[in-house]
């Protein structure tokens, strides 16, 4: 099955490269809520660490991917209640994973929060004793400067303040503790960045910084949380290096397609993400050079 291999593939070429051990056996049982794009190849990585691992998905048909990838895999729709008991076995773990991004659709950003909301009563009768809370830098405003996990300076957009609402369900929760890892703009296998401005003209703000994460750093982060006991903290998921939108997305554009994507020579409103709070914490970047992985051949 060609989805089972990339999960593989992906997990093998992390597991090679992660220099993390397995220090923390405080866990026995991880739940992983939203098993897409990153979540999947989370929960196989953590699988074969030697967790056990609940995964959950919306979709029937990826029911049976996930039990093929060791993962006990669960149907949920947060919100209905019909489906409440399955929820209530899903959460029987001691550290639960919360991937669950608003969505594009209107009608999903409408009920995120709703969502999310029941999902937090419905921890209040679990077990769970950690939390990681999977959000974005996006909370973070366009203020033309640098964004420490320190920072205050927040959007004021709908879906920026969304957002934030989302990260503060879950701290301070009594008895459980809970750690807010803010992703960067997400790259790797299936999201070559070369597939957004491909062969496009006078695309504005070329001058600005990119704030992006690999696949395999996202992965890294959270089990460098896991494996050191990161709790009750927030940390900036991004890659150390930020070049301009016009230099990566033009070279980006070519390796995937060939063609350049040209930019407008001007610096508008821009932000630049501080990651060196988890280098400080000894975690060494996989993926620290973002220009030099799109160089690889090919990229992944």
């Amino acid at each position: 099955m060609i989805v089972q291999a990339n999960i593989q593939t992906k997990c093998q070429k992390i597991n090679l490269l992660c220099l993390l051990t397995m220090e923390n056996k405080e866990f026995k049982k991880i739940g992983v809520i939203g098993c897409g794009w990153l979540g999947l190849p989370l929960a196989k990585f953590l699988s074969d660490s030697g967790y056990a691992i609940n995964g959950s998905t919306t979709s029937p048909e990826k029911l049976n991917v996930l039990k093929q990838n060791n993962i006990v895999p669960f149907l949920i729709q947060l919100g209905d209640t019909g489906n409440a008991t399955n929820l209530n076995v899903f959460l029987d773990v001691d550290l639960l994973i919360i991937n669950i991004p608003p969505g594009r659709a209107s009608n999903s950003a409408d009920t995120y929060l709703d969502k999310l909301s029941y999902l937090k009563s419905e921890i209040a009768n679990s077990p769970i004793k950690k939390i990681i809370f999977i959000s974005s830098t996006s909370v973070y405003a366009e203020s033309n400067g640098i964004h420490t996990e320190n920072s205050e300076s927040f959007g004021t957009e709908a879906s920026q303040i969304r957002l934030r609402k989302a990260e503060n369900l879950f701290t301070n929760l009594p008895n459980i503790e809970t750690t807010v890892i803010r992703m960067a703009g997400l790259i790797g296998p299936e999201r070559h960045p070369g597939r957004f401005f491909s062969g496009k003209k006078d695309i504005p703000n070329g001058l600005s910084p990119v704030n992006l994460i690999h696949l395999d750093d996202c992965i890294g982060i959270i089990y460098k949380v896991i494996a050191d006991g990161l709790w009750n903290d927030i940390v900036n998921g991004a890659a150390p290096t930020h070049p301009t939108k016009m230099k990566f997305y033009d070279l980006a554009s070519v390796k995937l397609y060939g063609k350049h994507a040209e930019f407008i020579m001007e610096k508008l409103d821009f932000k630049i993400i501080d990651g060196n709070k988890i280098i400080s914490k000894g975690y060494q970047f996989k993926h620290p050079d973002l220009l030099g992985w799109l160089q690889q051949d090919p990229q992944n």
